[in-house]
């Protein structure tokens, strides 16, 4: 189950290196905060991939699951989240129309956590898309987030057990 804990403030800008997603010489337009929770509460085995534009990134994950990751404005993302014996999972991030509402001199702070779930739990399914999406209305630039949990069989031959 993703569960997003929102808060769609908006804040001072970035200060530092330049963001996981941002192209050179660009003012990120959302900033993404996340938490990733998994029972085993091992996080070093845990990859974070940010697909921008075609191009692939990996998010730097702390001891305590907790990662950054900055998008330009007008971009479309893919956040993958694998760990080893759990369900890959993904988020489709939308930053079009992010910058409507008054406040396109400031990036908006969306902060948000992902449970990770056992694959033994899952009774030999996956889920078949994006689990969760983060977008921005069109009529003003509020958040928008929806949660996509189809599963689909696990069609991989697993090893029989006697």
């Amino acid at each position: 189950m993703i569960a997003l804990l929102l808060s769609a403030a908006l804040t001072a800008p970035a200060m530092g290196n330049t963001p996981h997603g941002i192209p050179p010489n660009s003012a990120p337009a959302v900033q993404l905060t996340g938490w990733l929770h998994a029972d085993d509460l091992h996080m070093e085995d845990i990859l974070v991939e940010v697909e921008v534009d075609g191009l692939l990134h990996y998010a730097t994950l702390s001891g305590t699951g907790r990662f950054t990751v900055s998008l330009p404005p007008d971009t479309e993302a893919l956040l993958r989240f694998e760990k080893p014996g759990h369900l890959t999972k993904e988020i489709r991030i939308d930053t079009r129309h992010v910058q409507l509402g008054g406040r396109a001199d400031r990036p908006r702070k969306v902060h948000f956590a992902v449970i990770m779930e056992r694959e033994e739990h899952a009774a030999g399914y996956l889920f078949q898309g994006p689990v969760g999406s983060i977008a921005f209305e069109q009529g003003g630039g509020c958040l928008a987030v929806d949660h996509h949990r189809t599963f689909k069989a696990n069609d991989a031959p697993r090893p029989m057990v006697f």
